[in-house]
């Protein structure tokens, strides 16, 4: 079973509403995007379910992506926005998938819980990808320690 960790694209500074959550993609996030996809043409992912921050950037860096898994169910959650590592360990958790699923989201929790899952130095940069693989059949018993990184993919 694999689980796949994705940051969302670089992002302005500001919002138009003064809002963090509110932050949109730059012409550079964009950017990221078309070369995350050229690595996915050369290593491909097959995640079943999508678990996305609704932050307007992580919905925005997904929406440049979903034509790649068309058959995911993709699940928005207001949880996930800022979320620290063990917020987002507990959706993955619960979840309780036997498919890979696909998580995209923001730092700090996104690196620490690769970090956590691993023991390596894996630290995200926008639009940063990591494709881990667990020795389990359900994403229920991820835990520290027990991934071994399959895939990655940092921007410039």
């Amino acid at each position: 079973m694999q689980v796949h960790l994705l940051r969302h694209a670089k992002t302005m500074q500001h919002s138009p509403t003064g809002k963090d959550f509110d932050r949109e993609l730059l012409p550079r996030g964009y950017e990221q995007i078309e070369a995350l996809k050229e690595f996915f043409k050369e290593h491909p992912i097959a995640p079943m379910h999508i678990l996305c921050s609704s932050a307007v950037r992580t919905k925005q860096t997904f929406a440049q992506l979903q034509t790649l898994w068309p058959q995911a169910q993709i699940l928005f959650k207001d949880e996930l926005y800022l979320a620290n590592r063990q917020e987002i360990l507990s959706a993955i958790c619960a979840l309780s998938s036997h498919e890979d699923i696909l998580l995209i989201g923001h730092n700090e929790g996104l690196s620490e819980l690769a970090i956590y899952f691993t023991d390596e130095a894996l630290w995200l940069k926008t639009c940063g990808f990591v494709s881990l693989d667990f020795p389990f059949e359900n994403t229920a018993y991820c835990s520290e320690n027990t991934a071994k990184v399959n895939k990655r993919f940092r921007t410039q």
